[in-house]
């Protein structure tokens, strides 16, 4: 356990923990972020992002992003998101055209030649991903303009006044606080090729903490599908994730996935585009309706919180299968810069 500290500036109050049972050291509301030792300069670089953007933002002058970090004396920026901008435009939409791409076209053969290529995605300087919209979810412990704020969410989340609780010092039932047990949430996370890098990245490097404060599982998506359950975050490697899971889009883990097994969730955040586990263009896919993927999945959801990359017009794919009674769509959460 270690307070973040920045060479560049001053950062948020904000502890970085590794082992998962430090967590329980830590008094109730004080901000921490949970993940690999291994990704440590990688969140400390998005705080470093999201100050400079938010200063820059408040002046309410245009600006040069990238040319900022730049005169900040950044390094090995990259234009991640702007490689492939014709098979970017040719997939935003349902209808595929492959001439586009190419017979030899293979997204993944980048990532499978030089697998520590998040180190080269988090520093995509194209896409900023605005921290500020997970925050007001009120799930994520980033940073608070005051404490107190952390303090009544982690208490109005975990601990409920139980009128009739029988108090051995009164000798009376006069009731008392009481921890509930929180029900399970669960966390989308698609990595394919076609989403800005700088935002799969950055959801990866946010995913452990992300899960742990929002007592969800996590299903990581791309070429395969792979949940991590609660209980096995310990288990998901964010700097090798690409290599293991692909940048394509999958439908038959998916699908095996949420047909296989009855899972209920309270809520479901999904990081996404328009592709989905229903298009038959993937190796081995068939094409499956939405309403027919809807009878096959077994998986409950009770609220569906979508971060779609193009706004709040459509629903992040992943999540297309599932019939939540609520649905709320998050817009300007991610801000292509150029």
């Amino acid at each position: 356990m270690e307070l973040l500290t920045s060479s560049k500036f001053k950062l948020p109050y904000l502890f970085f923990i590794t082992d998962r049972e430090e967590i329980k050291e830590l008094p109730l509301g004080v901000p921490f972020i949970y993940g690999d030792e291994s990704i440590k300069s990688d969140i400390i670089r998005i705080l470093e992002y999201e100050i400079l953007y938010q200063k820059a933002i408040s002046t309410g002058l245009p600006f040069d992003f990238r040319q900022i970090l730049l005169d900040e004396g950044y390094t090995g920026l990259q234009d991640c998101h702007y490689e492939l901008p014709a098979y970017m435009d040719c997939i935003s939409d349902d209808n595929i055209d492959e001439d586009i791409l190419g017979d030899d076209y293979d997204l993944g053969k980048s990532i499978k030649e030089d697998p520590t290529l998040f180190n080269t995605f988090i520093r995509d300087s194209a896409v900023y991903v605005n921290i500020q919209k997970i925050k007001e979810l009120n799930v994520f412990p980033l940073w608070f303009d005051k404490l107190e704020n952390a303090i009544e969410t982690n208490i109005h989340n975990f601990a409920v006044f139980n009128d009739y609780m029988y108090n051995k010092k009164l000798d009376g039932m006069y009731g008392g606080v009481e921890l509930s047990s929180p029900n399970r949430n669960l966390i989308i996370i698609d990595i394919s090729g076609s989403i800005p890098k700088a935002v799969s990245s950055t959801c990866l490097t946010l995913s452990k903490s992300l899960a742990e404060t929002f007592y969800a599982d996590l299903l990581i998506t791309g070429t395969i599908s792979t949940l991590y359950p609660y209980e096995n975050l310990h288990e998901l490697n964010v700097q090798t994730i690409y290599n293991e899971n692909g940048m394509d889009n999958d439908q038959i883990y998916f699908k095996k996935l949420v047909t296989s097994e009855k899972r209920t969730y309270k809520t479901c955040i999904a990081f996404g585009d328009n592709h989905h586990p229903g298009s038959n263009y993937w190796k081995n896919a068939v094409s499956i309706s939405d309403e027919d993927g809807k009878k096959m999945c077994l998986w409950e959801i009770d609220k569906l919180i979508s971060f779609h990359t193009e706004g709040t017009k459509h629903i992040a794919g992943y999540a297309r299968w599932f019939d939540p009674k609520e649905i709320e769509k998050i817009d300007n959460w991610c801000k292509y810069l150029k």
